[in-house]
């Protein structure tokens, strides 16, 4: 806020939720928060653990072919990706983090572990290895779950590591991308309006 004195009263004028987090990367310092520890939904905040587990043990350029639970229903914001489907590492990375698909968390969890239940395991076991010790995955998307949370606090931690040890920002920073499916190249765009405004 240029030439405004901050004051507490003008934070809370301003914004209008009771949860919120401002985080300066450079002075690395937090500029406003309230209720930072209150447990939350991650929603599809949940794919950035599902992206950054992929990133780790695949090379962006490395084929994929892609699996879902025999069971699997699409729900949600999805790609309608298909066994069988072919495509990269990075294109995976960009349908969980720029189109937000549910069914790219799956096909991610299944490239990584046997069961999507041993990926929720991981997901939780990397979560306490990066101090996330207030959040809890239940699932590799980000579907409401009474199991599944964390706070504004454990998502900066998470934030924090992805842009400072990996190049997944580079990906969340994308307008759009294309991929072809049954022969027709489609374009997908980010859910991320706030791209729109540079």
């Amino acid at each position: 806020i240029s030439n405004i004195s901050y004051s507490k009263e003008l934070e809370d004028q301003l914004l209008s939720t009771d949860i919120y987090l401002s985080y300066d990367i450079v002075n690395q310092e937090i500029m406003y928060e309230k209720n930072i520890d209150m447990r939350i939904s991650p929603a599809s905040l949940t794919k950035l653990m599902t992206a950054l587990i992929l990133f780790e043990n695949y090379a962006l350029a490395e084929e994929l072919l892609v699996t879902l639970p025999s069971d699997y229903i699409y729900e949600g914001k999805v790609a309608y990706l298909k066994n069988g489907d072919k495509l990269s590492t990075e294109q995976l990375l960009e349908f969980l983090l720029v189109y937000s698909a549910n069914d790219s968390a799956y096909v991610a969890a299944l490239q990584v572990s046997e069961t999507i239940e041993d990926f929720v395991l991981l997901m939780n076991k990397r979560a306490r290895q990066l101090g996330m010790n207030s959040t809890n995955f239940s699932n590799p998307e980000g579907l409401d779950d009474n199991e599944h949370y964390t706070t504004l606090n454990d998502l900066l931690t998470l934030s924090i590591y992805i842009i400072k040890n990996t190049t997944l920002i580079d990906i969340t920073s994308k307008n759009s991308f294309m991929f072809e499916i049954d022969n027709n190249l489609q374009k997908y765009s980010s859910t991320n309006l706030l791209l729109k405004e540079g």
